[in-house]
């Protein structure tokens, strides 16, 4: 039994984390179809749906009243269910995806306990019921299929019977997805590029065609108080509402973005905004970069200068969103997937972790870091910005607070149902 430990301690470590993350998931999953977690925002603009015509952002609202009059069913219990499923998806696909790394017992500890990942929708419980997460299944469910090594003919069909169809569900669910839309342009140019005795042509991304005709829809659909109104009326009977952003446009977009960051804000929230950027896309960025430029990880020669160039679209969402938060999260996750993409060198790899153990200074120091990274920061919704969402500072208790909650979660199940466990009386 130990021999069988010692020699899958790696792998049993790998899984005990993402077991660890799930069980995260499942409590707050459970505490939802009691109460609205967060501040509700995220659950008002679920309700979104067709009553006063075609509406950006409304199909899932659509699907509720659906099945609402046939059903009659609860709200909180529909999309709790239906969250429960997509979140342990993106686990699942995070999970595989990551799975080649699992020797290095560091690296996927600080990529699947980061604040800016999986657990980005625990920390800051505002975001959790946001559809935020269908968009990352898109990407991880799209690397997926590619790290699995298929054939021309099968990723092709695959691509255009189910990719672009998920692409496309995503920009009626929520037009954030077409900022997103050059990662997997990217993930198709790594696909066809690395494969033998194929060249990419631009014939290869004639399926994305598809996506000009929702795109298309969705930028000549604008809102209006007149919308706003009827669609609220809908779903009075829920306790939702549906806040005055819906009415606007873009112009309202680039006008409240600056009017927001420089006639609301001082530098301090600025200062936090940094941090966040800096401990998030950055980090991810630097990290693999490094790696790629030692050959630690492969990248096929064409793509080595290009595919930052390539994925530059996505990152104008920063310049339209508020919630630099939620933006920040959603590009390292699709970042950190096209990175996880990658080949790694097994023997450079582990060359690599050798000299930093060697290191006393440095493995001491990153050993720090991983204490402080996985335990006393956040990204919040705003990314540090005062007036988006319930937040303060950046700096608080989160993995160490989370088993808390879990261990008195089990705790009172154990106190109530089995038998009396001791108190503490003062």
């Amino acid at each position: 039994m130990k021999k069988f430990f010692l020699k899958n301690f790696n792998t049993i470590y790998y899984r005990l984390l993402f077991i660890l993350i799930s069980v995260f998931f499942l409590s707050k999953l459970y505490t939802s179809y009691e109460q609205i977690l967060g501040d509700s925002w995220a659950y008002n603009n679920l309700f979104l749906n067709y009553s006063a015509g075609f509406a950006r952002r409304g199909l899932l609202g659509e699907i509720y009243i659906s099945v609402n009059e046939i059903f009659n069913i609860n709200p909180l219990h529909f999309f709790t269910n239906l969250l429960f499923i997509a979140y342990f998806l993106q686990i699942f696909f995070f999970y595989k995806i990551l799975k080649k790394y699992e020797d290095y017992k560091f690296f996927v500890t600080i990529i699947a306990l980061s604040p800016v990942l999986l657990l980005f929708y625990i920390y800051d419980l505002n975001v959790f019921l946001a559809k935020d997460v269908f968009i990352n299944l898109a990407i991880l469910f799209h690397v997926f299929i590619v790290n699995k090594k298929i054939e021309v003919k099968s990723y092709n069909k695959i691509l255009l019977y189910v990719i672009i169809p998920i692409l496309v569900i995503n920009l009626i669910n929520h037009e954030n997805q077409a900022f997103f839309l050059p990662f997997h342009l990217l993930i198709t140019f790594y696909f066809f590029s690395n494969k033998n005795n194929q060249t990419f042509n631009i014939i290869n991304l004639k399926p994305y065609l598809i996506l000009l005709i929702p795109i298309f829809i969705l930028l000549i659909t604008s809102g209006s108080f007149e919308k706003l109104y009827i669609i609220n009326d809908s779903i009075s009977k829920f306790d939702a509402s549906i806040p005055d952003q819906f009415a606007g446009n873009f112009n309202l977009a680039i006008g409240g973005f600056v009017k927001w960051h420089f006639f609301y804000h001082d530098v301090y929230d600025f200062i936090r905004l940094f941090f966040c950027f800096s401990l998030s896309l950055f980090l991810t960025y630097i990290c693999f970069d490094y790696l790629i430029k030692n050959r630690v990880i492969e990248i096929n020669n064409s793509l080595i200068n290009k595919y930052l160039l390539i994925i530059s679209p996505s990152f104008v969402i920063l310049l339209i969103m508020l919630d630099h938060g939620r933006s920040l999260h959603m590009l390292s996750m699709h970042l950190i997937s096209f990175y996880l993409l990658l080949n790694i060198k097994s023997s450079k790899m582990k060359n690599l972790f050798l000299k930093i153990n060697n290191n006393y200074f440095l493995h001491k120091s990153l050993i720090l870091f991983l204490i402080f990274y996985v335990n006393f920061w956040y990204l919040p919704q705003g990314g540090g910005f005062i007036g988006i969402g319930n937040f303060t500072t950046i700096f608080k208790g989160t993995l160490t607070s989370e088993l808390l909650n879990i261990f008195l979660i089990i705790f009172n199940f154990v106190d109530v149902e089995i038998i009396n466990l001791p108190r503490i009386i003062i």
